[in-house]
């Protein structure tokens, strides 16, 4: 069965999520940012430099959720102490701001109970610390999405490939057969057409003897230069052949018989 590819999460959506957490993130770090720079006055830091208490840990987490977005779709162990970080910082400053919110609470004998003062002054740090999972979340599917469908199209292009592979080792196959069958028509083509040619010599070659034959000798040939010539015929003639020439443009007579031997010893 083959497993369903889920949706990426559209790059809009990633944005506003992105967008969300920083808006969140500084709203947060605005309000533990005061609370945190009293709280170190009242616990003795002096006022001039009070407010480096709040950088230092509410600058802890904006540190560690840098590096959580940055390290996405790395290994879960590179990214245990980056989210440790954070879940450190996200731990002091709701705690911190906790306490400064009963003792603010206490300090002013509001009707408000110190534990609703406590719950409004830590949920900054903690939608701060859920927002931040939320988008390095839809990160890490967006991530995965792309992963499962570019195995899956990677599948497709081999199996494409197999197919045409294999239609193409048909289809060779299939062209040397009938280049064979077209080679071996041509070459009985031509052991047909060569029998064909011996036996037309043959027969034309009969026919002209026999032509020959009934014609009237021919008388005897004074002793000349071409003495050897005509001795040569009048001895063929008593060995019962008949050699019969036919002339040609260039003069030269070949006998149908020695044609017909040469294809013969050809063949």
């Amino acid at each position: 069965m083959i497993e369903k590819i889920p949706n990426e999460p559209h790059k809009a959506v990633l944005r506003t999520a992105v967008a969300a957490t920083v808006l969140i993130a500084v709203g947060a770090f605005v309000l533990s940012f005061a609370a945190l720079t009293d709280l170190a006055q009242r616990s003795g830091i002096n006022a001039n430099l009070a407010w480096i208490w709040p950088i230092i840990v509410d600058g802890m987490i904006v540190a560690s959720t840098v590096a959580i977005v940055a390290l996405n779709g790395h290994s879960r162990r590179a990214m245990i102490y980056p989210w440790s970080l954070l879940f450190f910082g996200a731990i002091v400053s709701t705690a911190a701001n906790s306490v400064h919110a009963i003792l603010t609470v206490s300090a002013q004998h509001s009707d408000i109970p110190p534990v609703v003062s406590a719950l409004v002054a830590a949920m900054p740090p903690v939608v701060l610390l859920a927002i931040t999972h939320l988008t390095v979340h839809m990160y890490q599917k967006k991530a995965e999405a792309a992963e499962m469908r570019a195995i899956a199209e990677h599948d497709e292009e081999a199996v494409e490939s197999e197919k045409y592979g294999l239609a193409y080792d048909d289809g060779f196959q299939a062209a040397m057969a009938d280049a064979q069958a077209a080679e071996a028509e041509r070459l009985e083509a031509a052991r047909q057409k060569a029998a064909d040619d011996v036996a037309r010599a043959r027969v034309e070659g009969k026919l002209e003897g026999s032509k020959a034959a009934t014609r009237p000798s021919a008388p005897a040939a004074a002793p000349n230069a071409n003495g050897a010539k005509a001795d040569n015929a009048n001895q063929g003639a008593k060995n019962g052949k008949v050699q019969v020439l036919t002339p040609a443009k260039n003069g030269a007579s070949p006998l149908y018989d020695e044609v017909a031997q040469s294809i013969d010893s050809k063949n």
